[in-house]
């Protein structure tokens, strides 16, 4: 049966509908997670507005964002890897322009961590904290507090969150790049034993597990 010009526009017209909804829809969605960067980068102690690391936050979390949306669609997955993201966010840009991180960062991760999981999860999930930071506590202690409180608490946190395995494997990528880097640093400036953030290279270890 040969198909009508008028209900053959229709269905086009239908198609163009939908697709312009979806388009706009990505877009308010993108336009929100910029918008809720902005003002947590804004919060961050230290913040100065001409910084040209600004925009940089801005990549990392439309990029990061965009990761986290392909590899677990709409779920609750995705929100809670939103969460989790805007937290390091904010943990790194003040670990970056003040060496300290509030308490409440850790926190907020520990509270995040509950989100999508069973109750009979939560006694492995609160092993995990203990166990990574039973284990950073002494390496701290031990090694006269040049591994810093905020690192060992946001650690702990993450674990909570991620679970030990993966918490581990965080921590060995993060110490790693922090070590590479601080090398290329030092390096290029001709500074030794200068004091670095350390919360920006974890952050990137723990992220990138979220994924796995």
């Amino acid at each position: 049966m040969p198909i009508s010009p008028d209900r053959l526009s229709e269905s086009d017209a239908g198609v163009v509908l939908a697709t312009m909804m979806k388009f706009a829809c990505i877009f308010l969605f993108y336009l929100l997670v910029y918008k809720i960067t902005k003002v947590i980068v804004s919060k961050t102690p230290g913040f100065q507005k001409e910084s040209k690391k600004i925009p940089i936050y801005h990549c990392i979390s439309i990029v990061l964002v965009s990761s986290l949306l392909i590899a677990f669609g709409r779920s609750m997955e995705l929100l809670k890897g939103i969460i989790f993201l805007q937290i390091l966010l904010y943990a790194s840009a003040s670990d970056i322009q003040t060496h300290e991180v509030k308490d409440f960062v850790s926190v907020c991760i520990f509270i995040t961590g509950f989100i999508g999981v069973t109750f009979s999860e939560i006694p492995g999930m609160l092993l995990s904290g203990l166990a990574i930071g039973g284990v950073l506590l002494f390496c701290a202690i031990a090694s006269g507090n040049r591994l810093g409180g905020a690192d060992v608490k946001l650690s702990a946190a993450c674990a909570f969150l991620l679970g030990f395995q993966k918490s581990v494997a965080g921590l060995i990528i993060g110490l790693l790049v922090s070590v590479i880097a601080n090398l290329i640093i030092q390096k290029r400036n001709k500074t030794k034993d200068q004091p670095f953030p350390l919360v920006p290279y974890l952050s990137i270890g723990f992220m990138l597990m979220y994924f796995c």
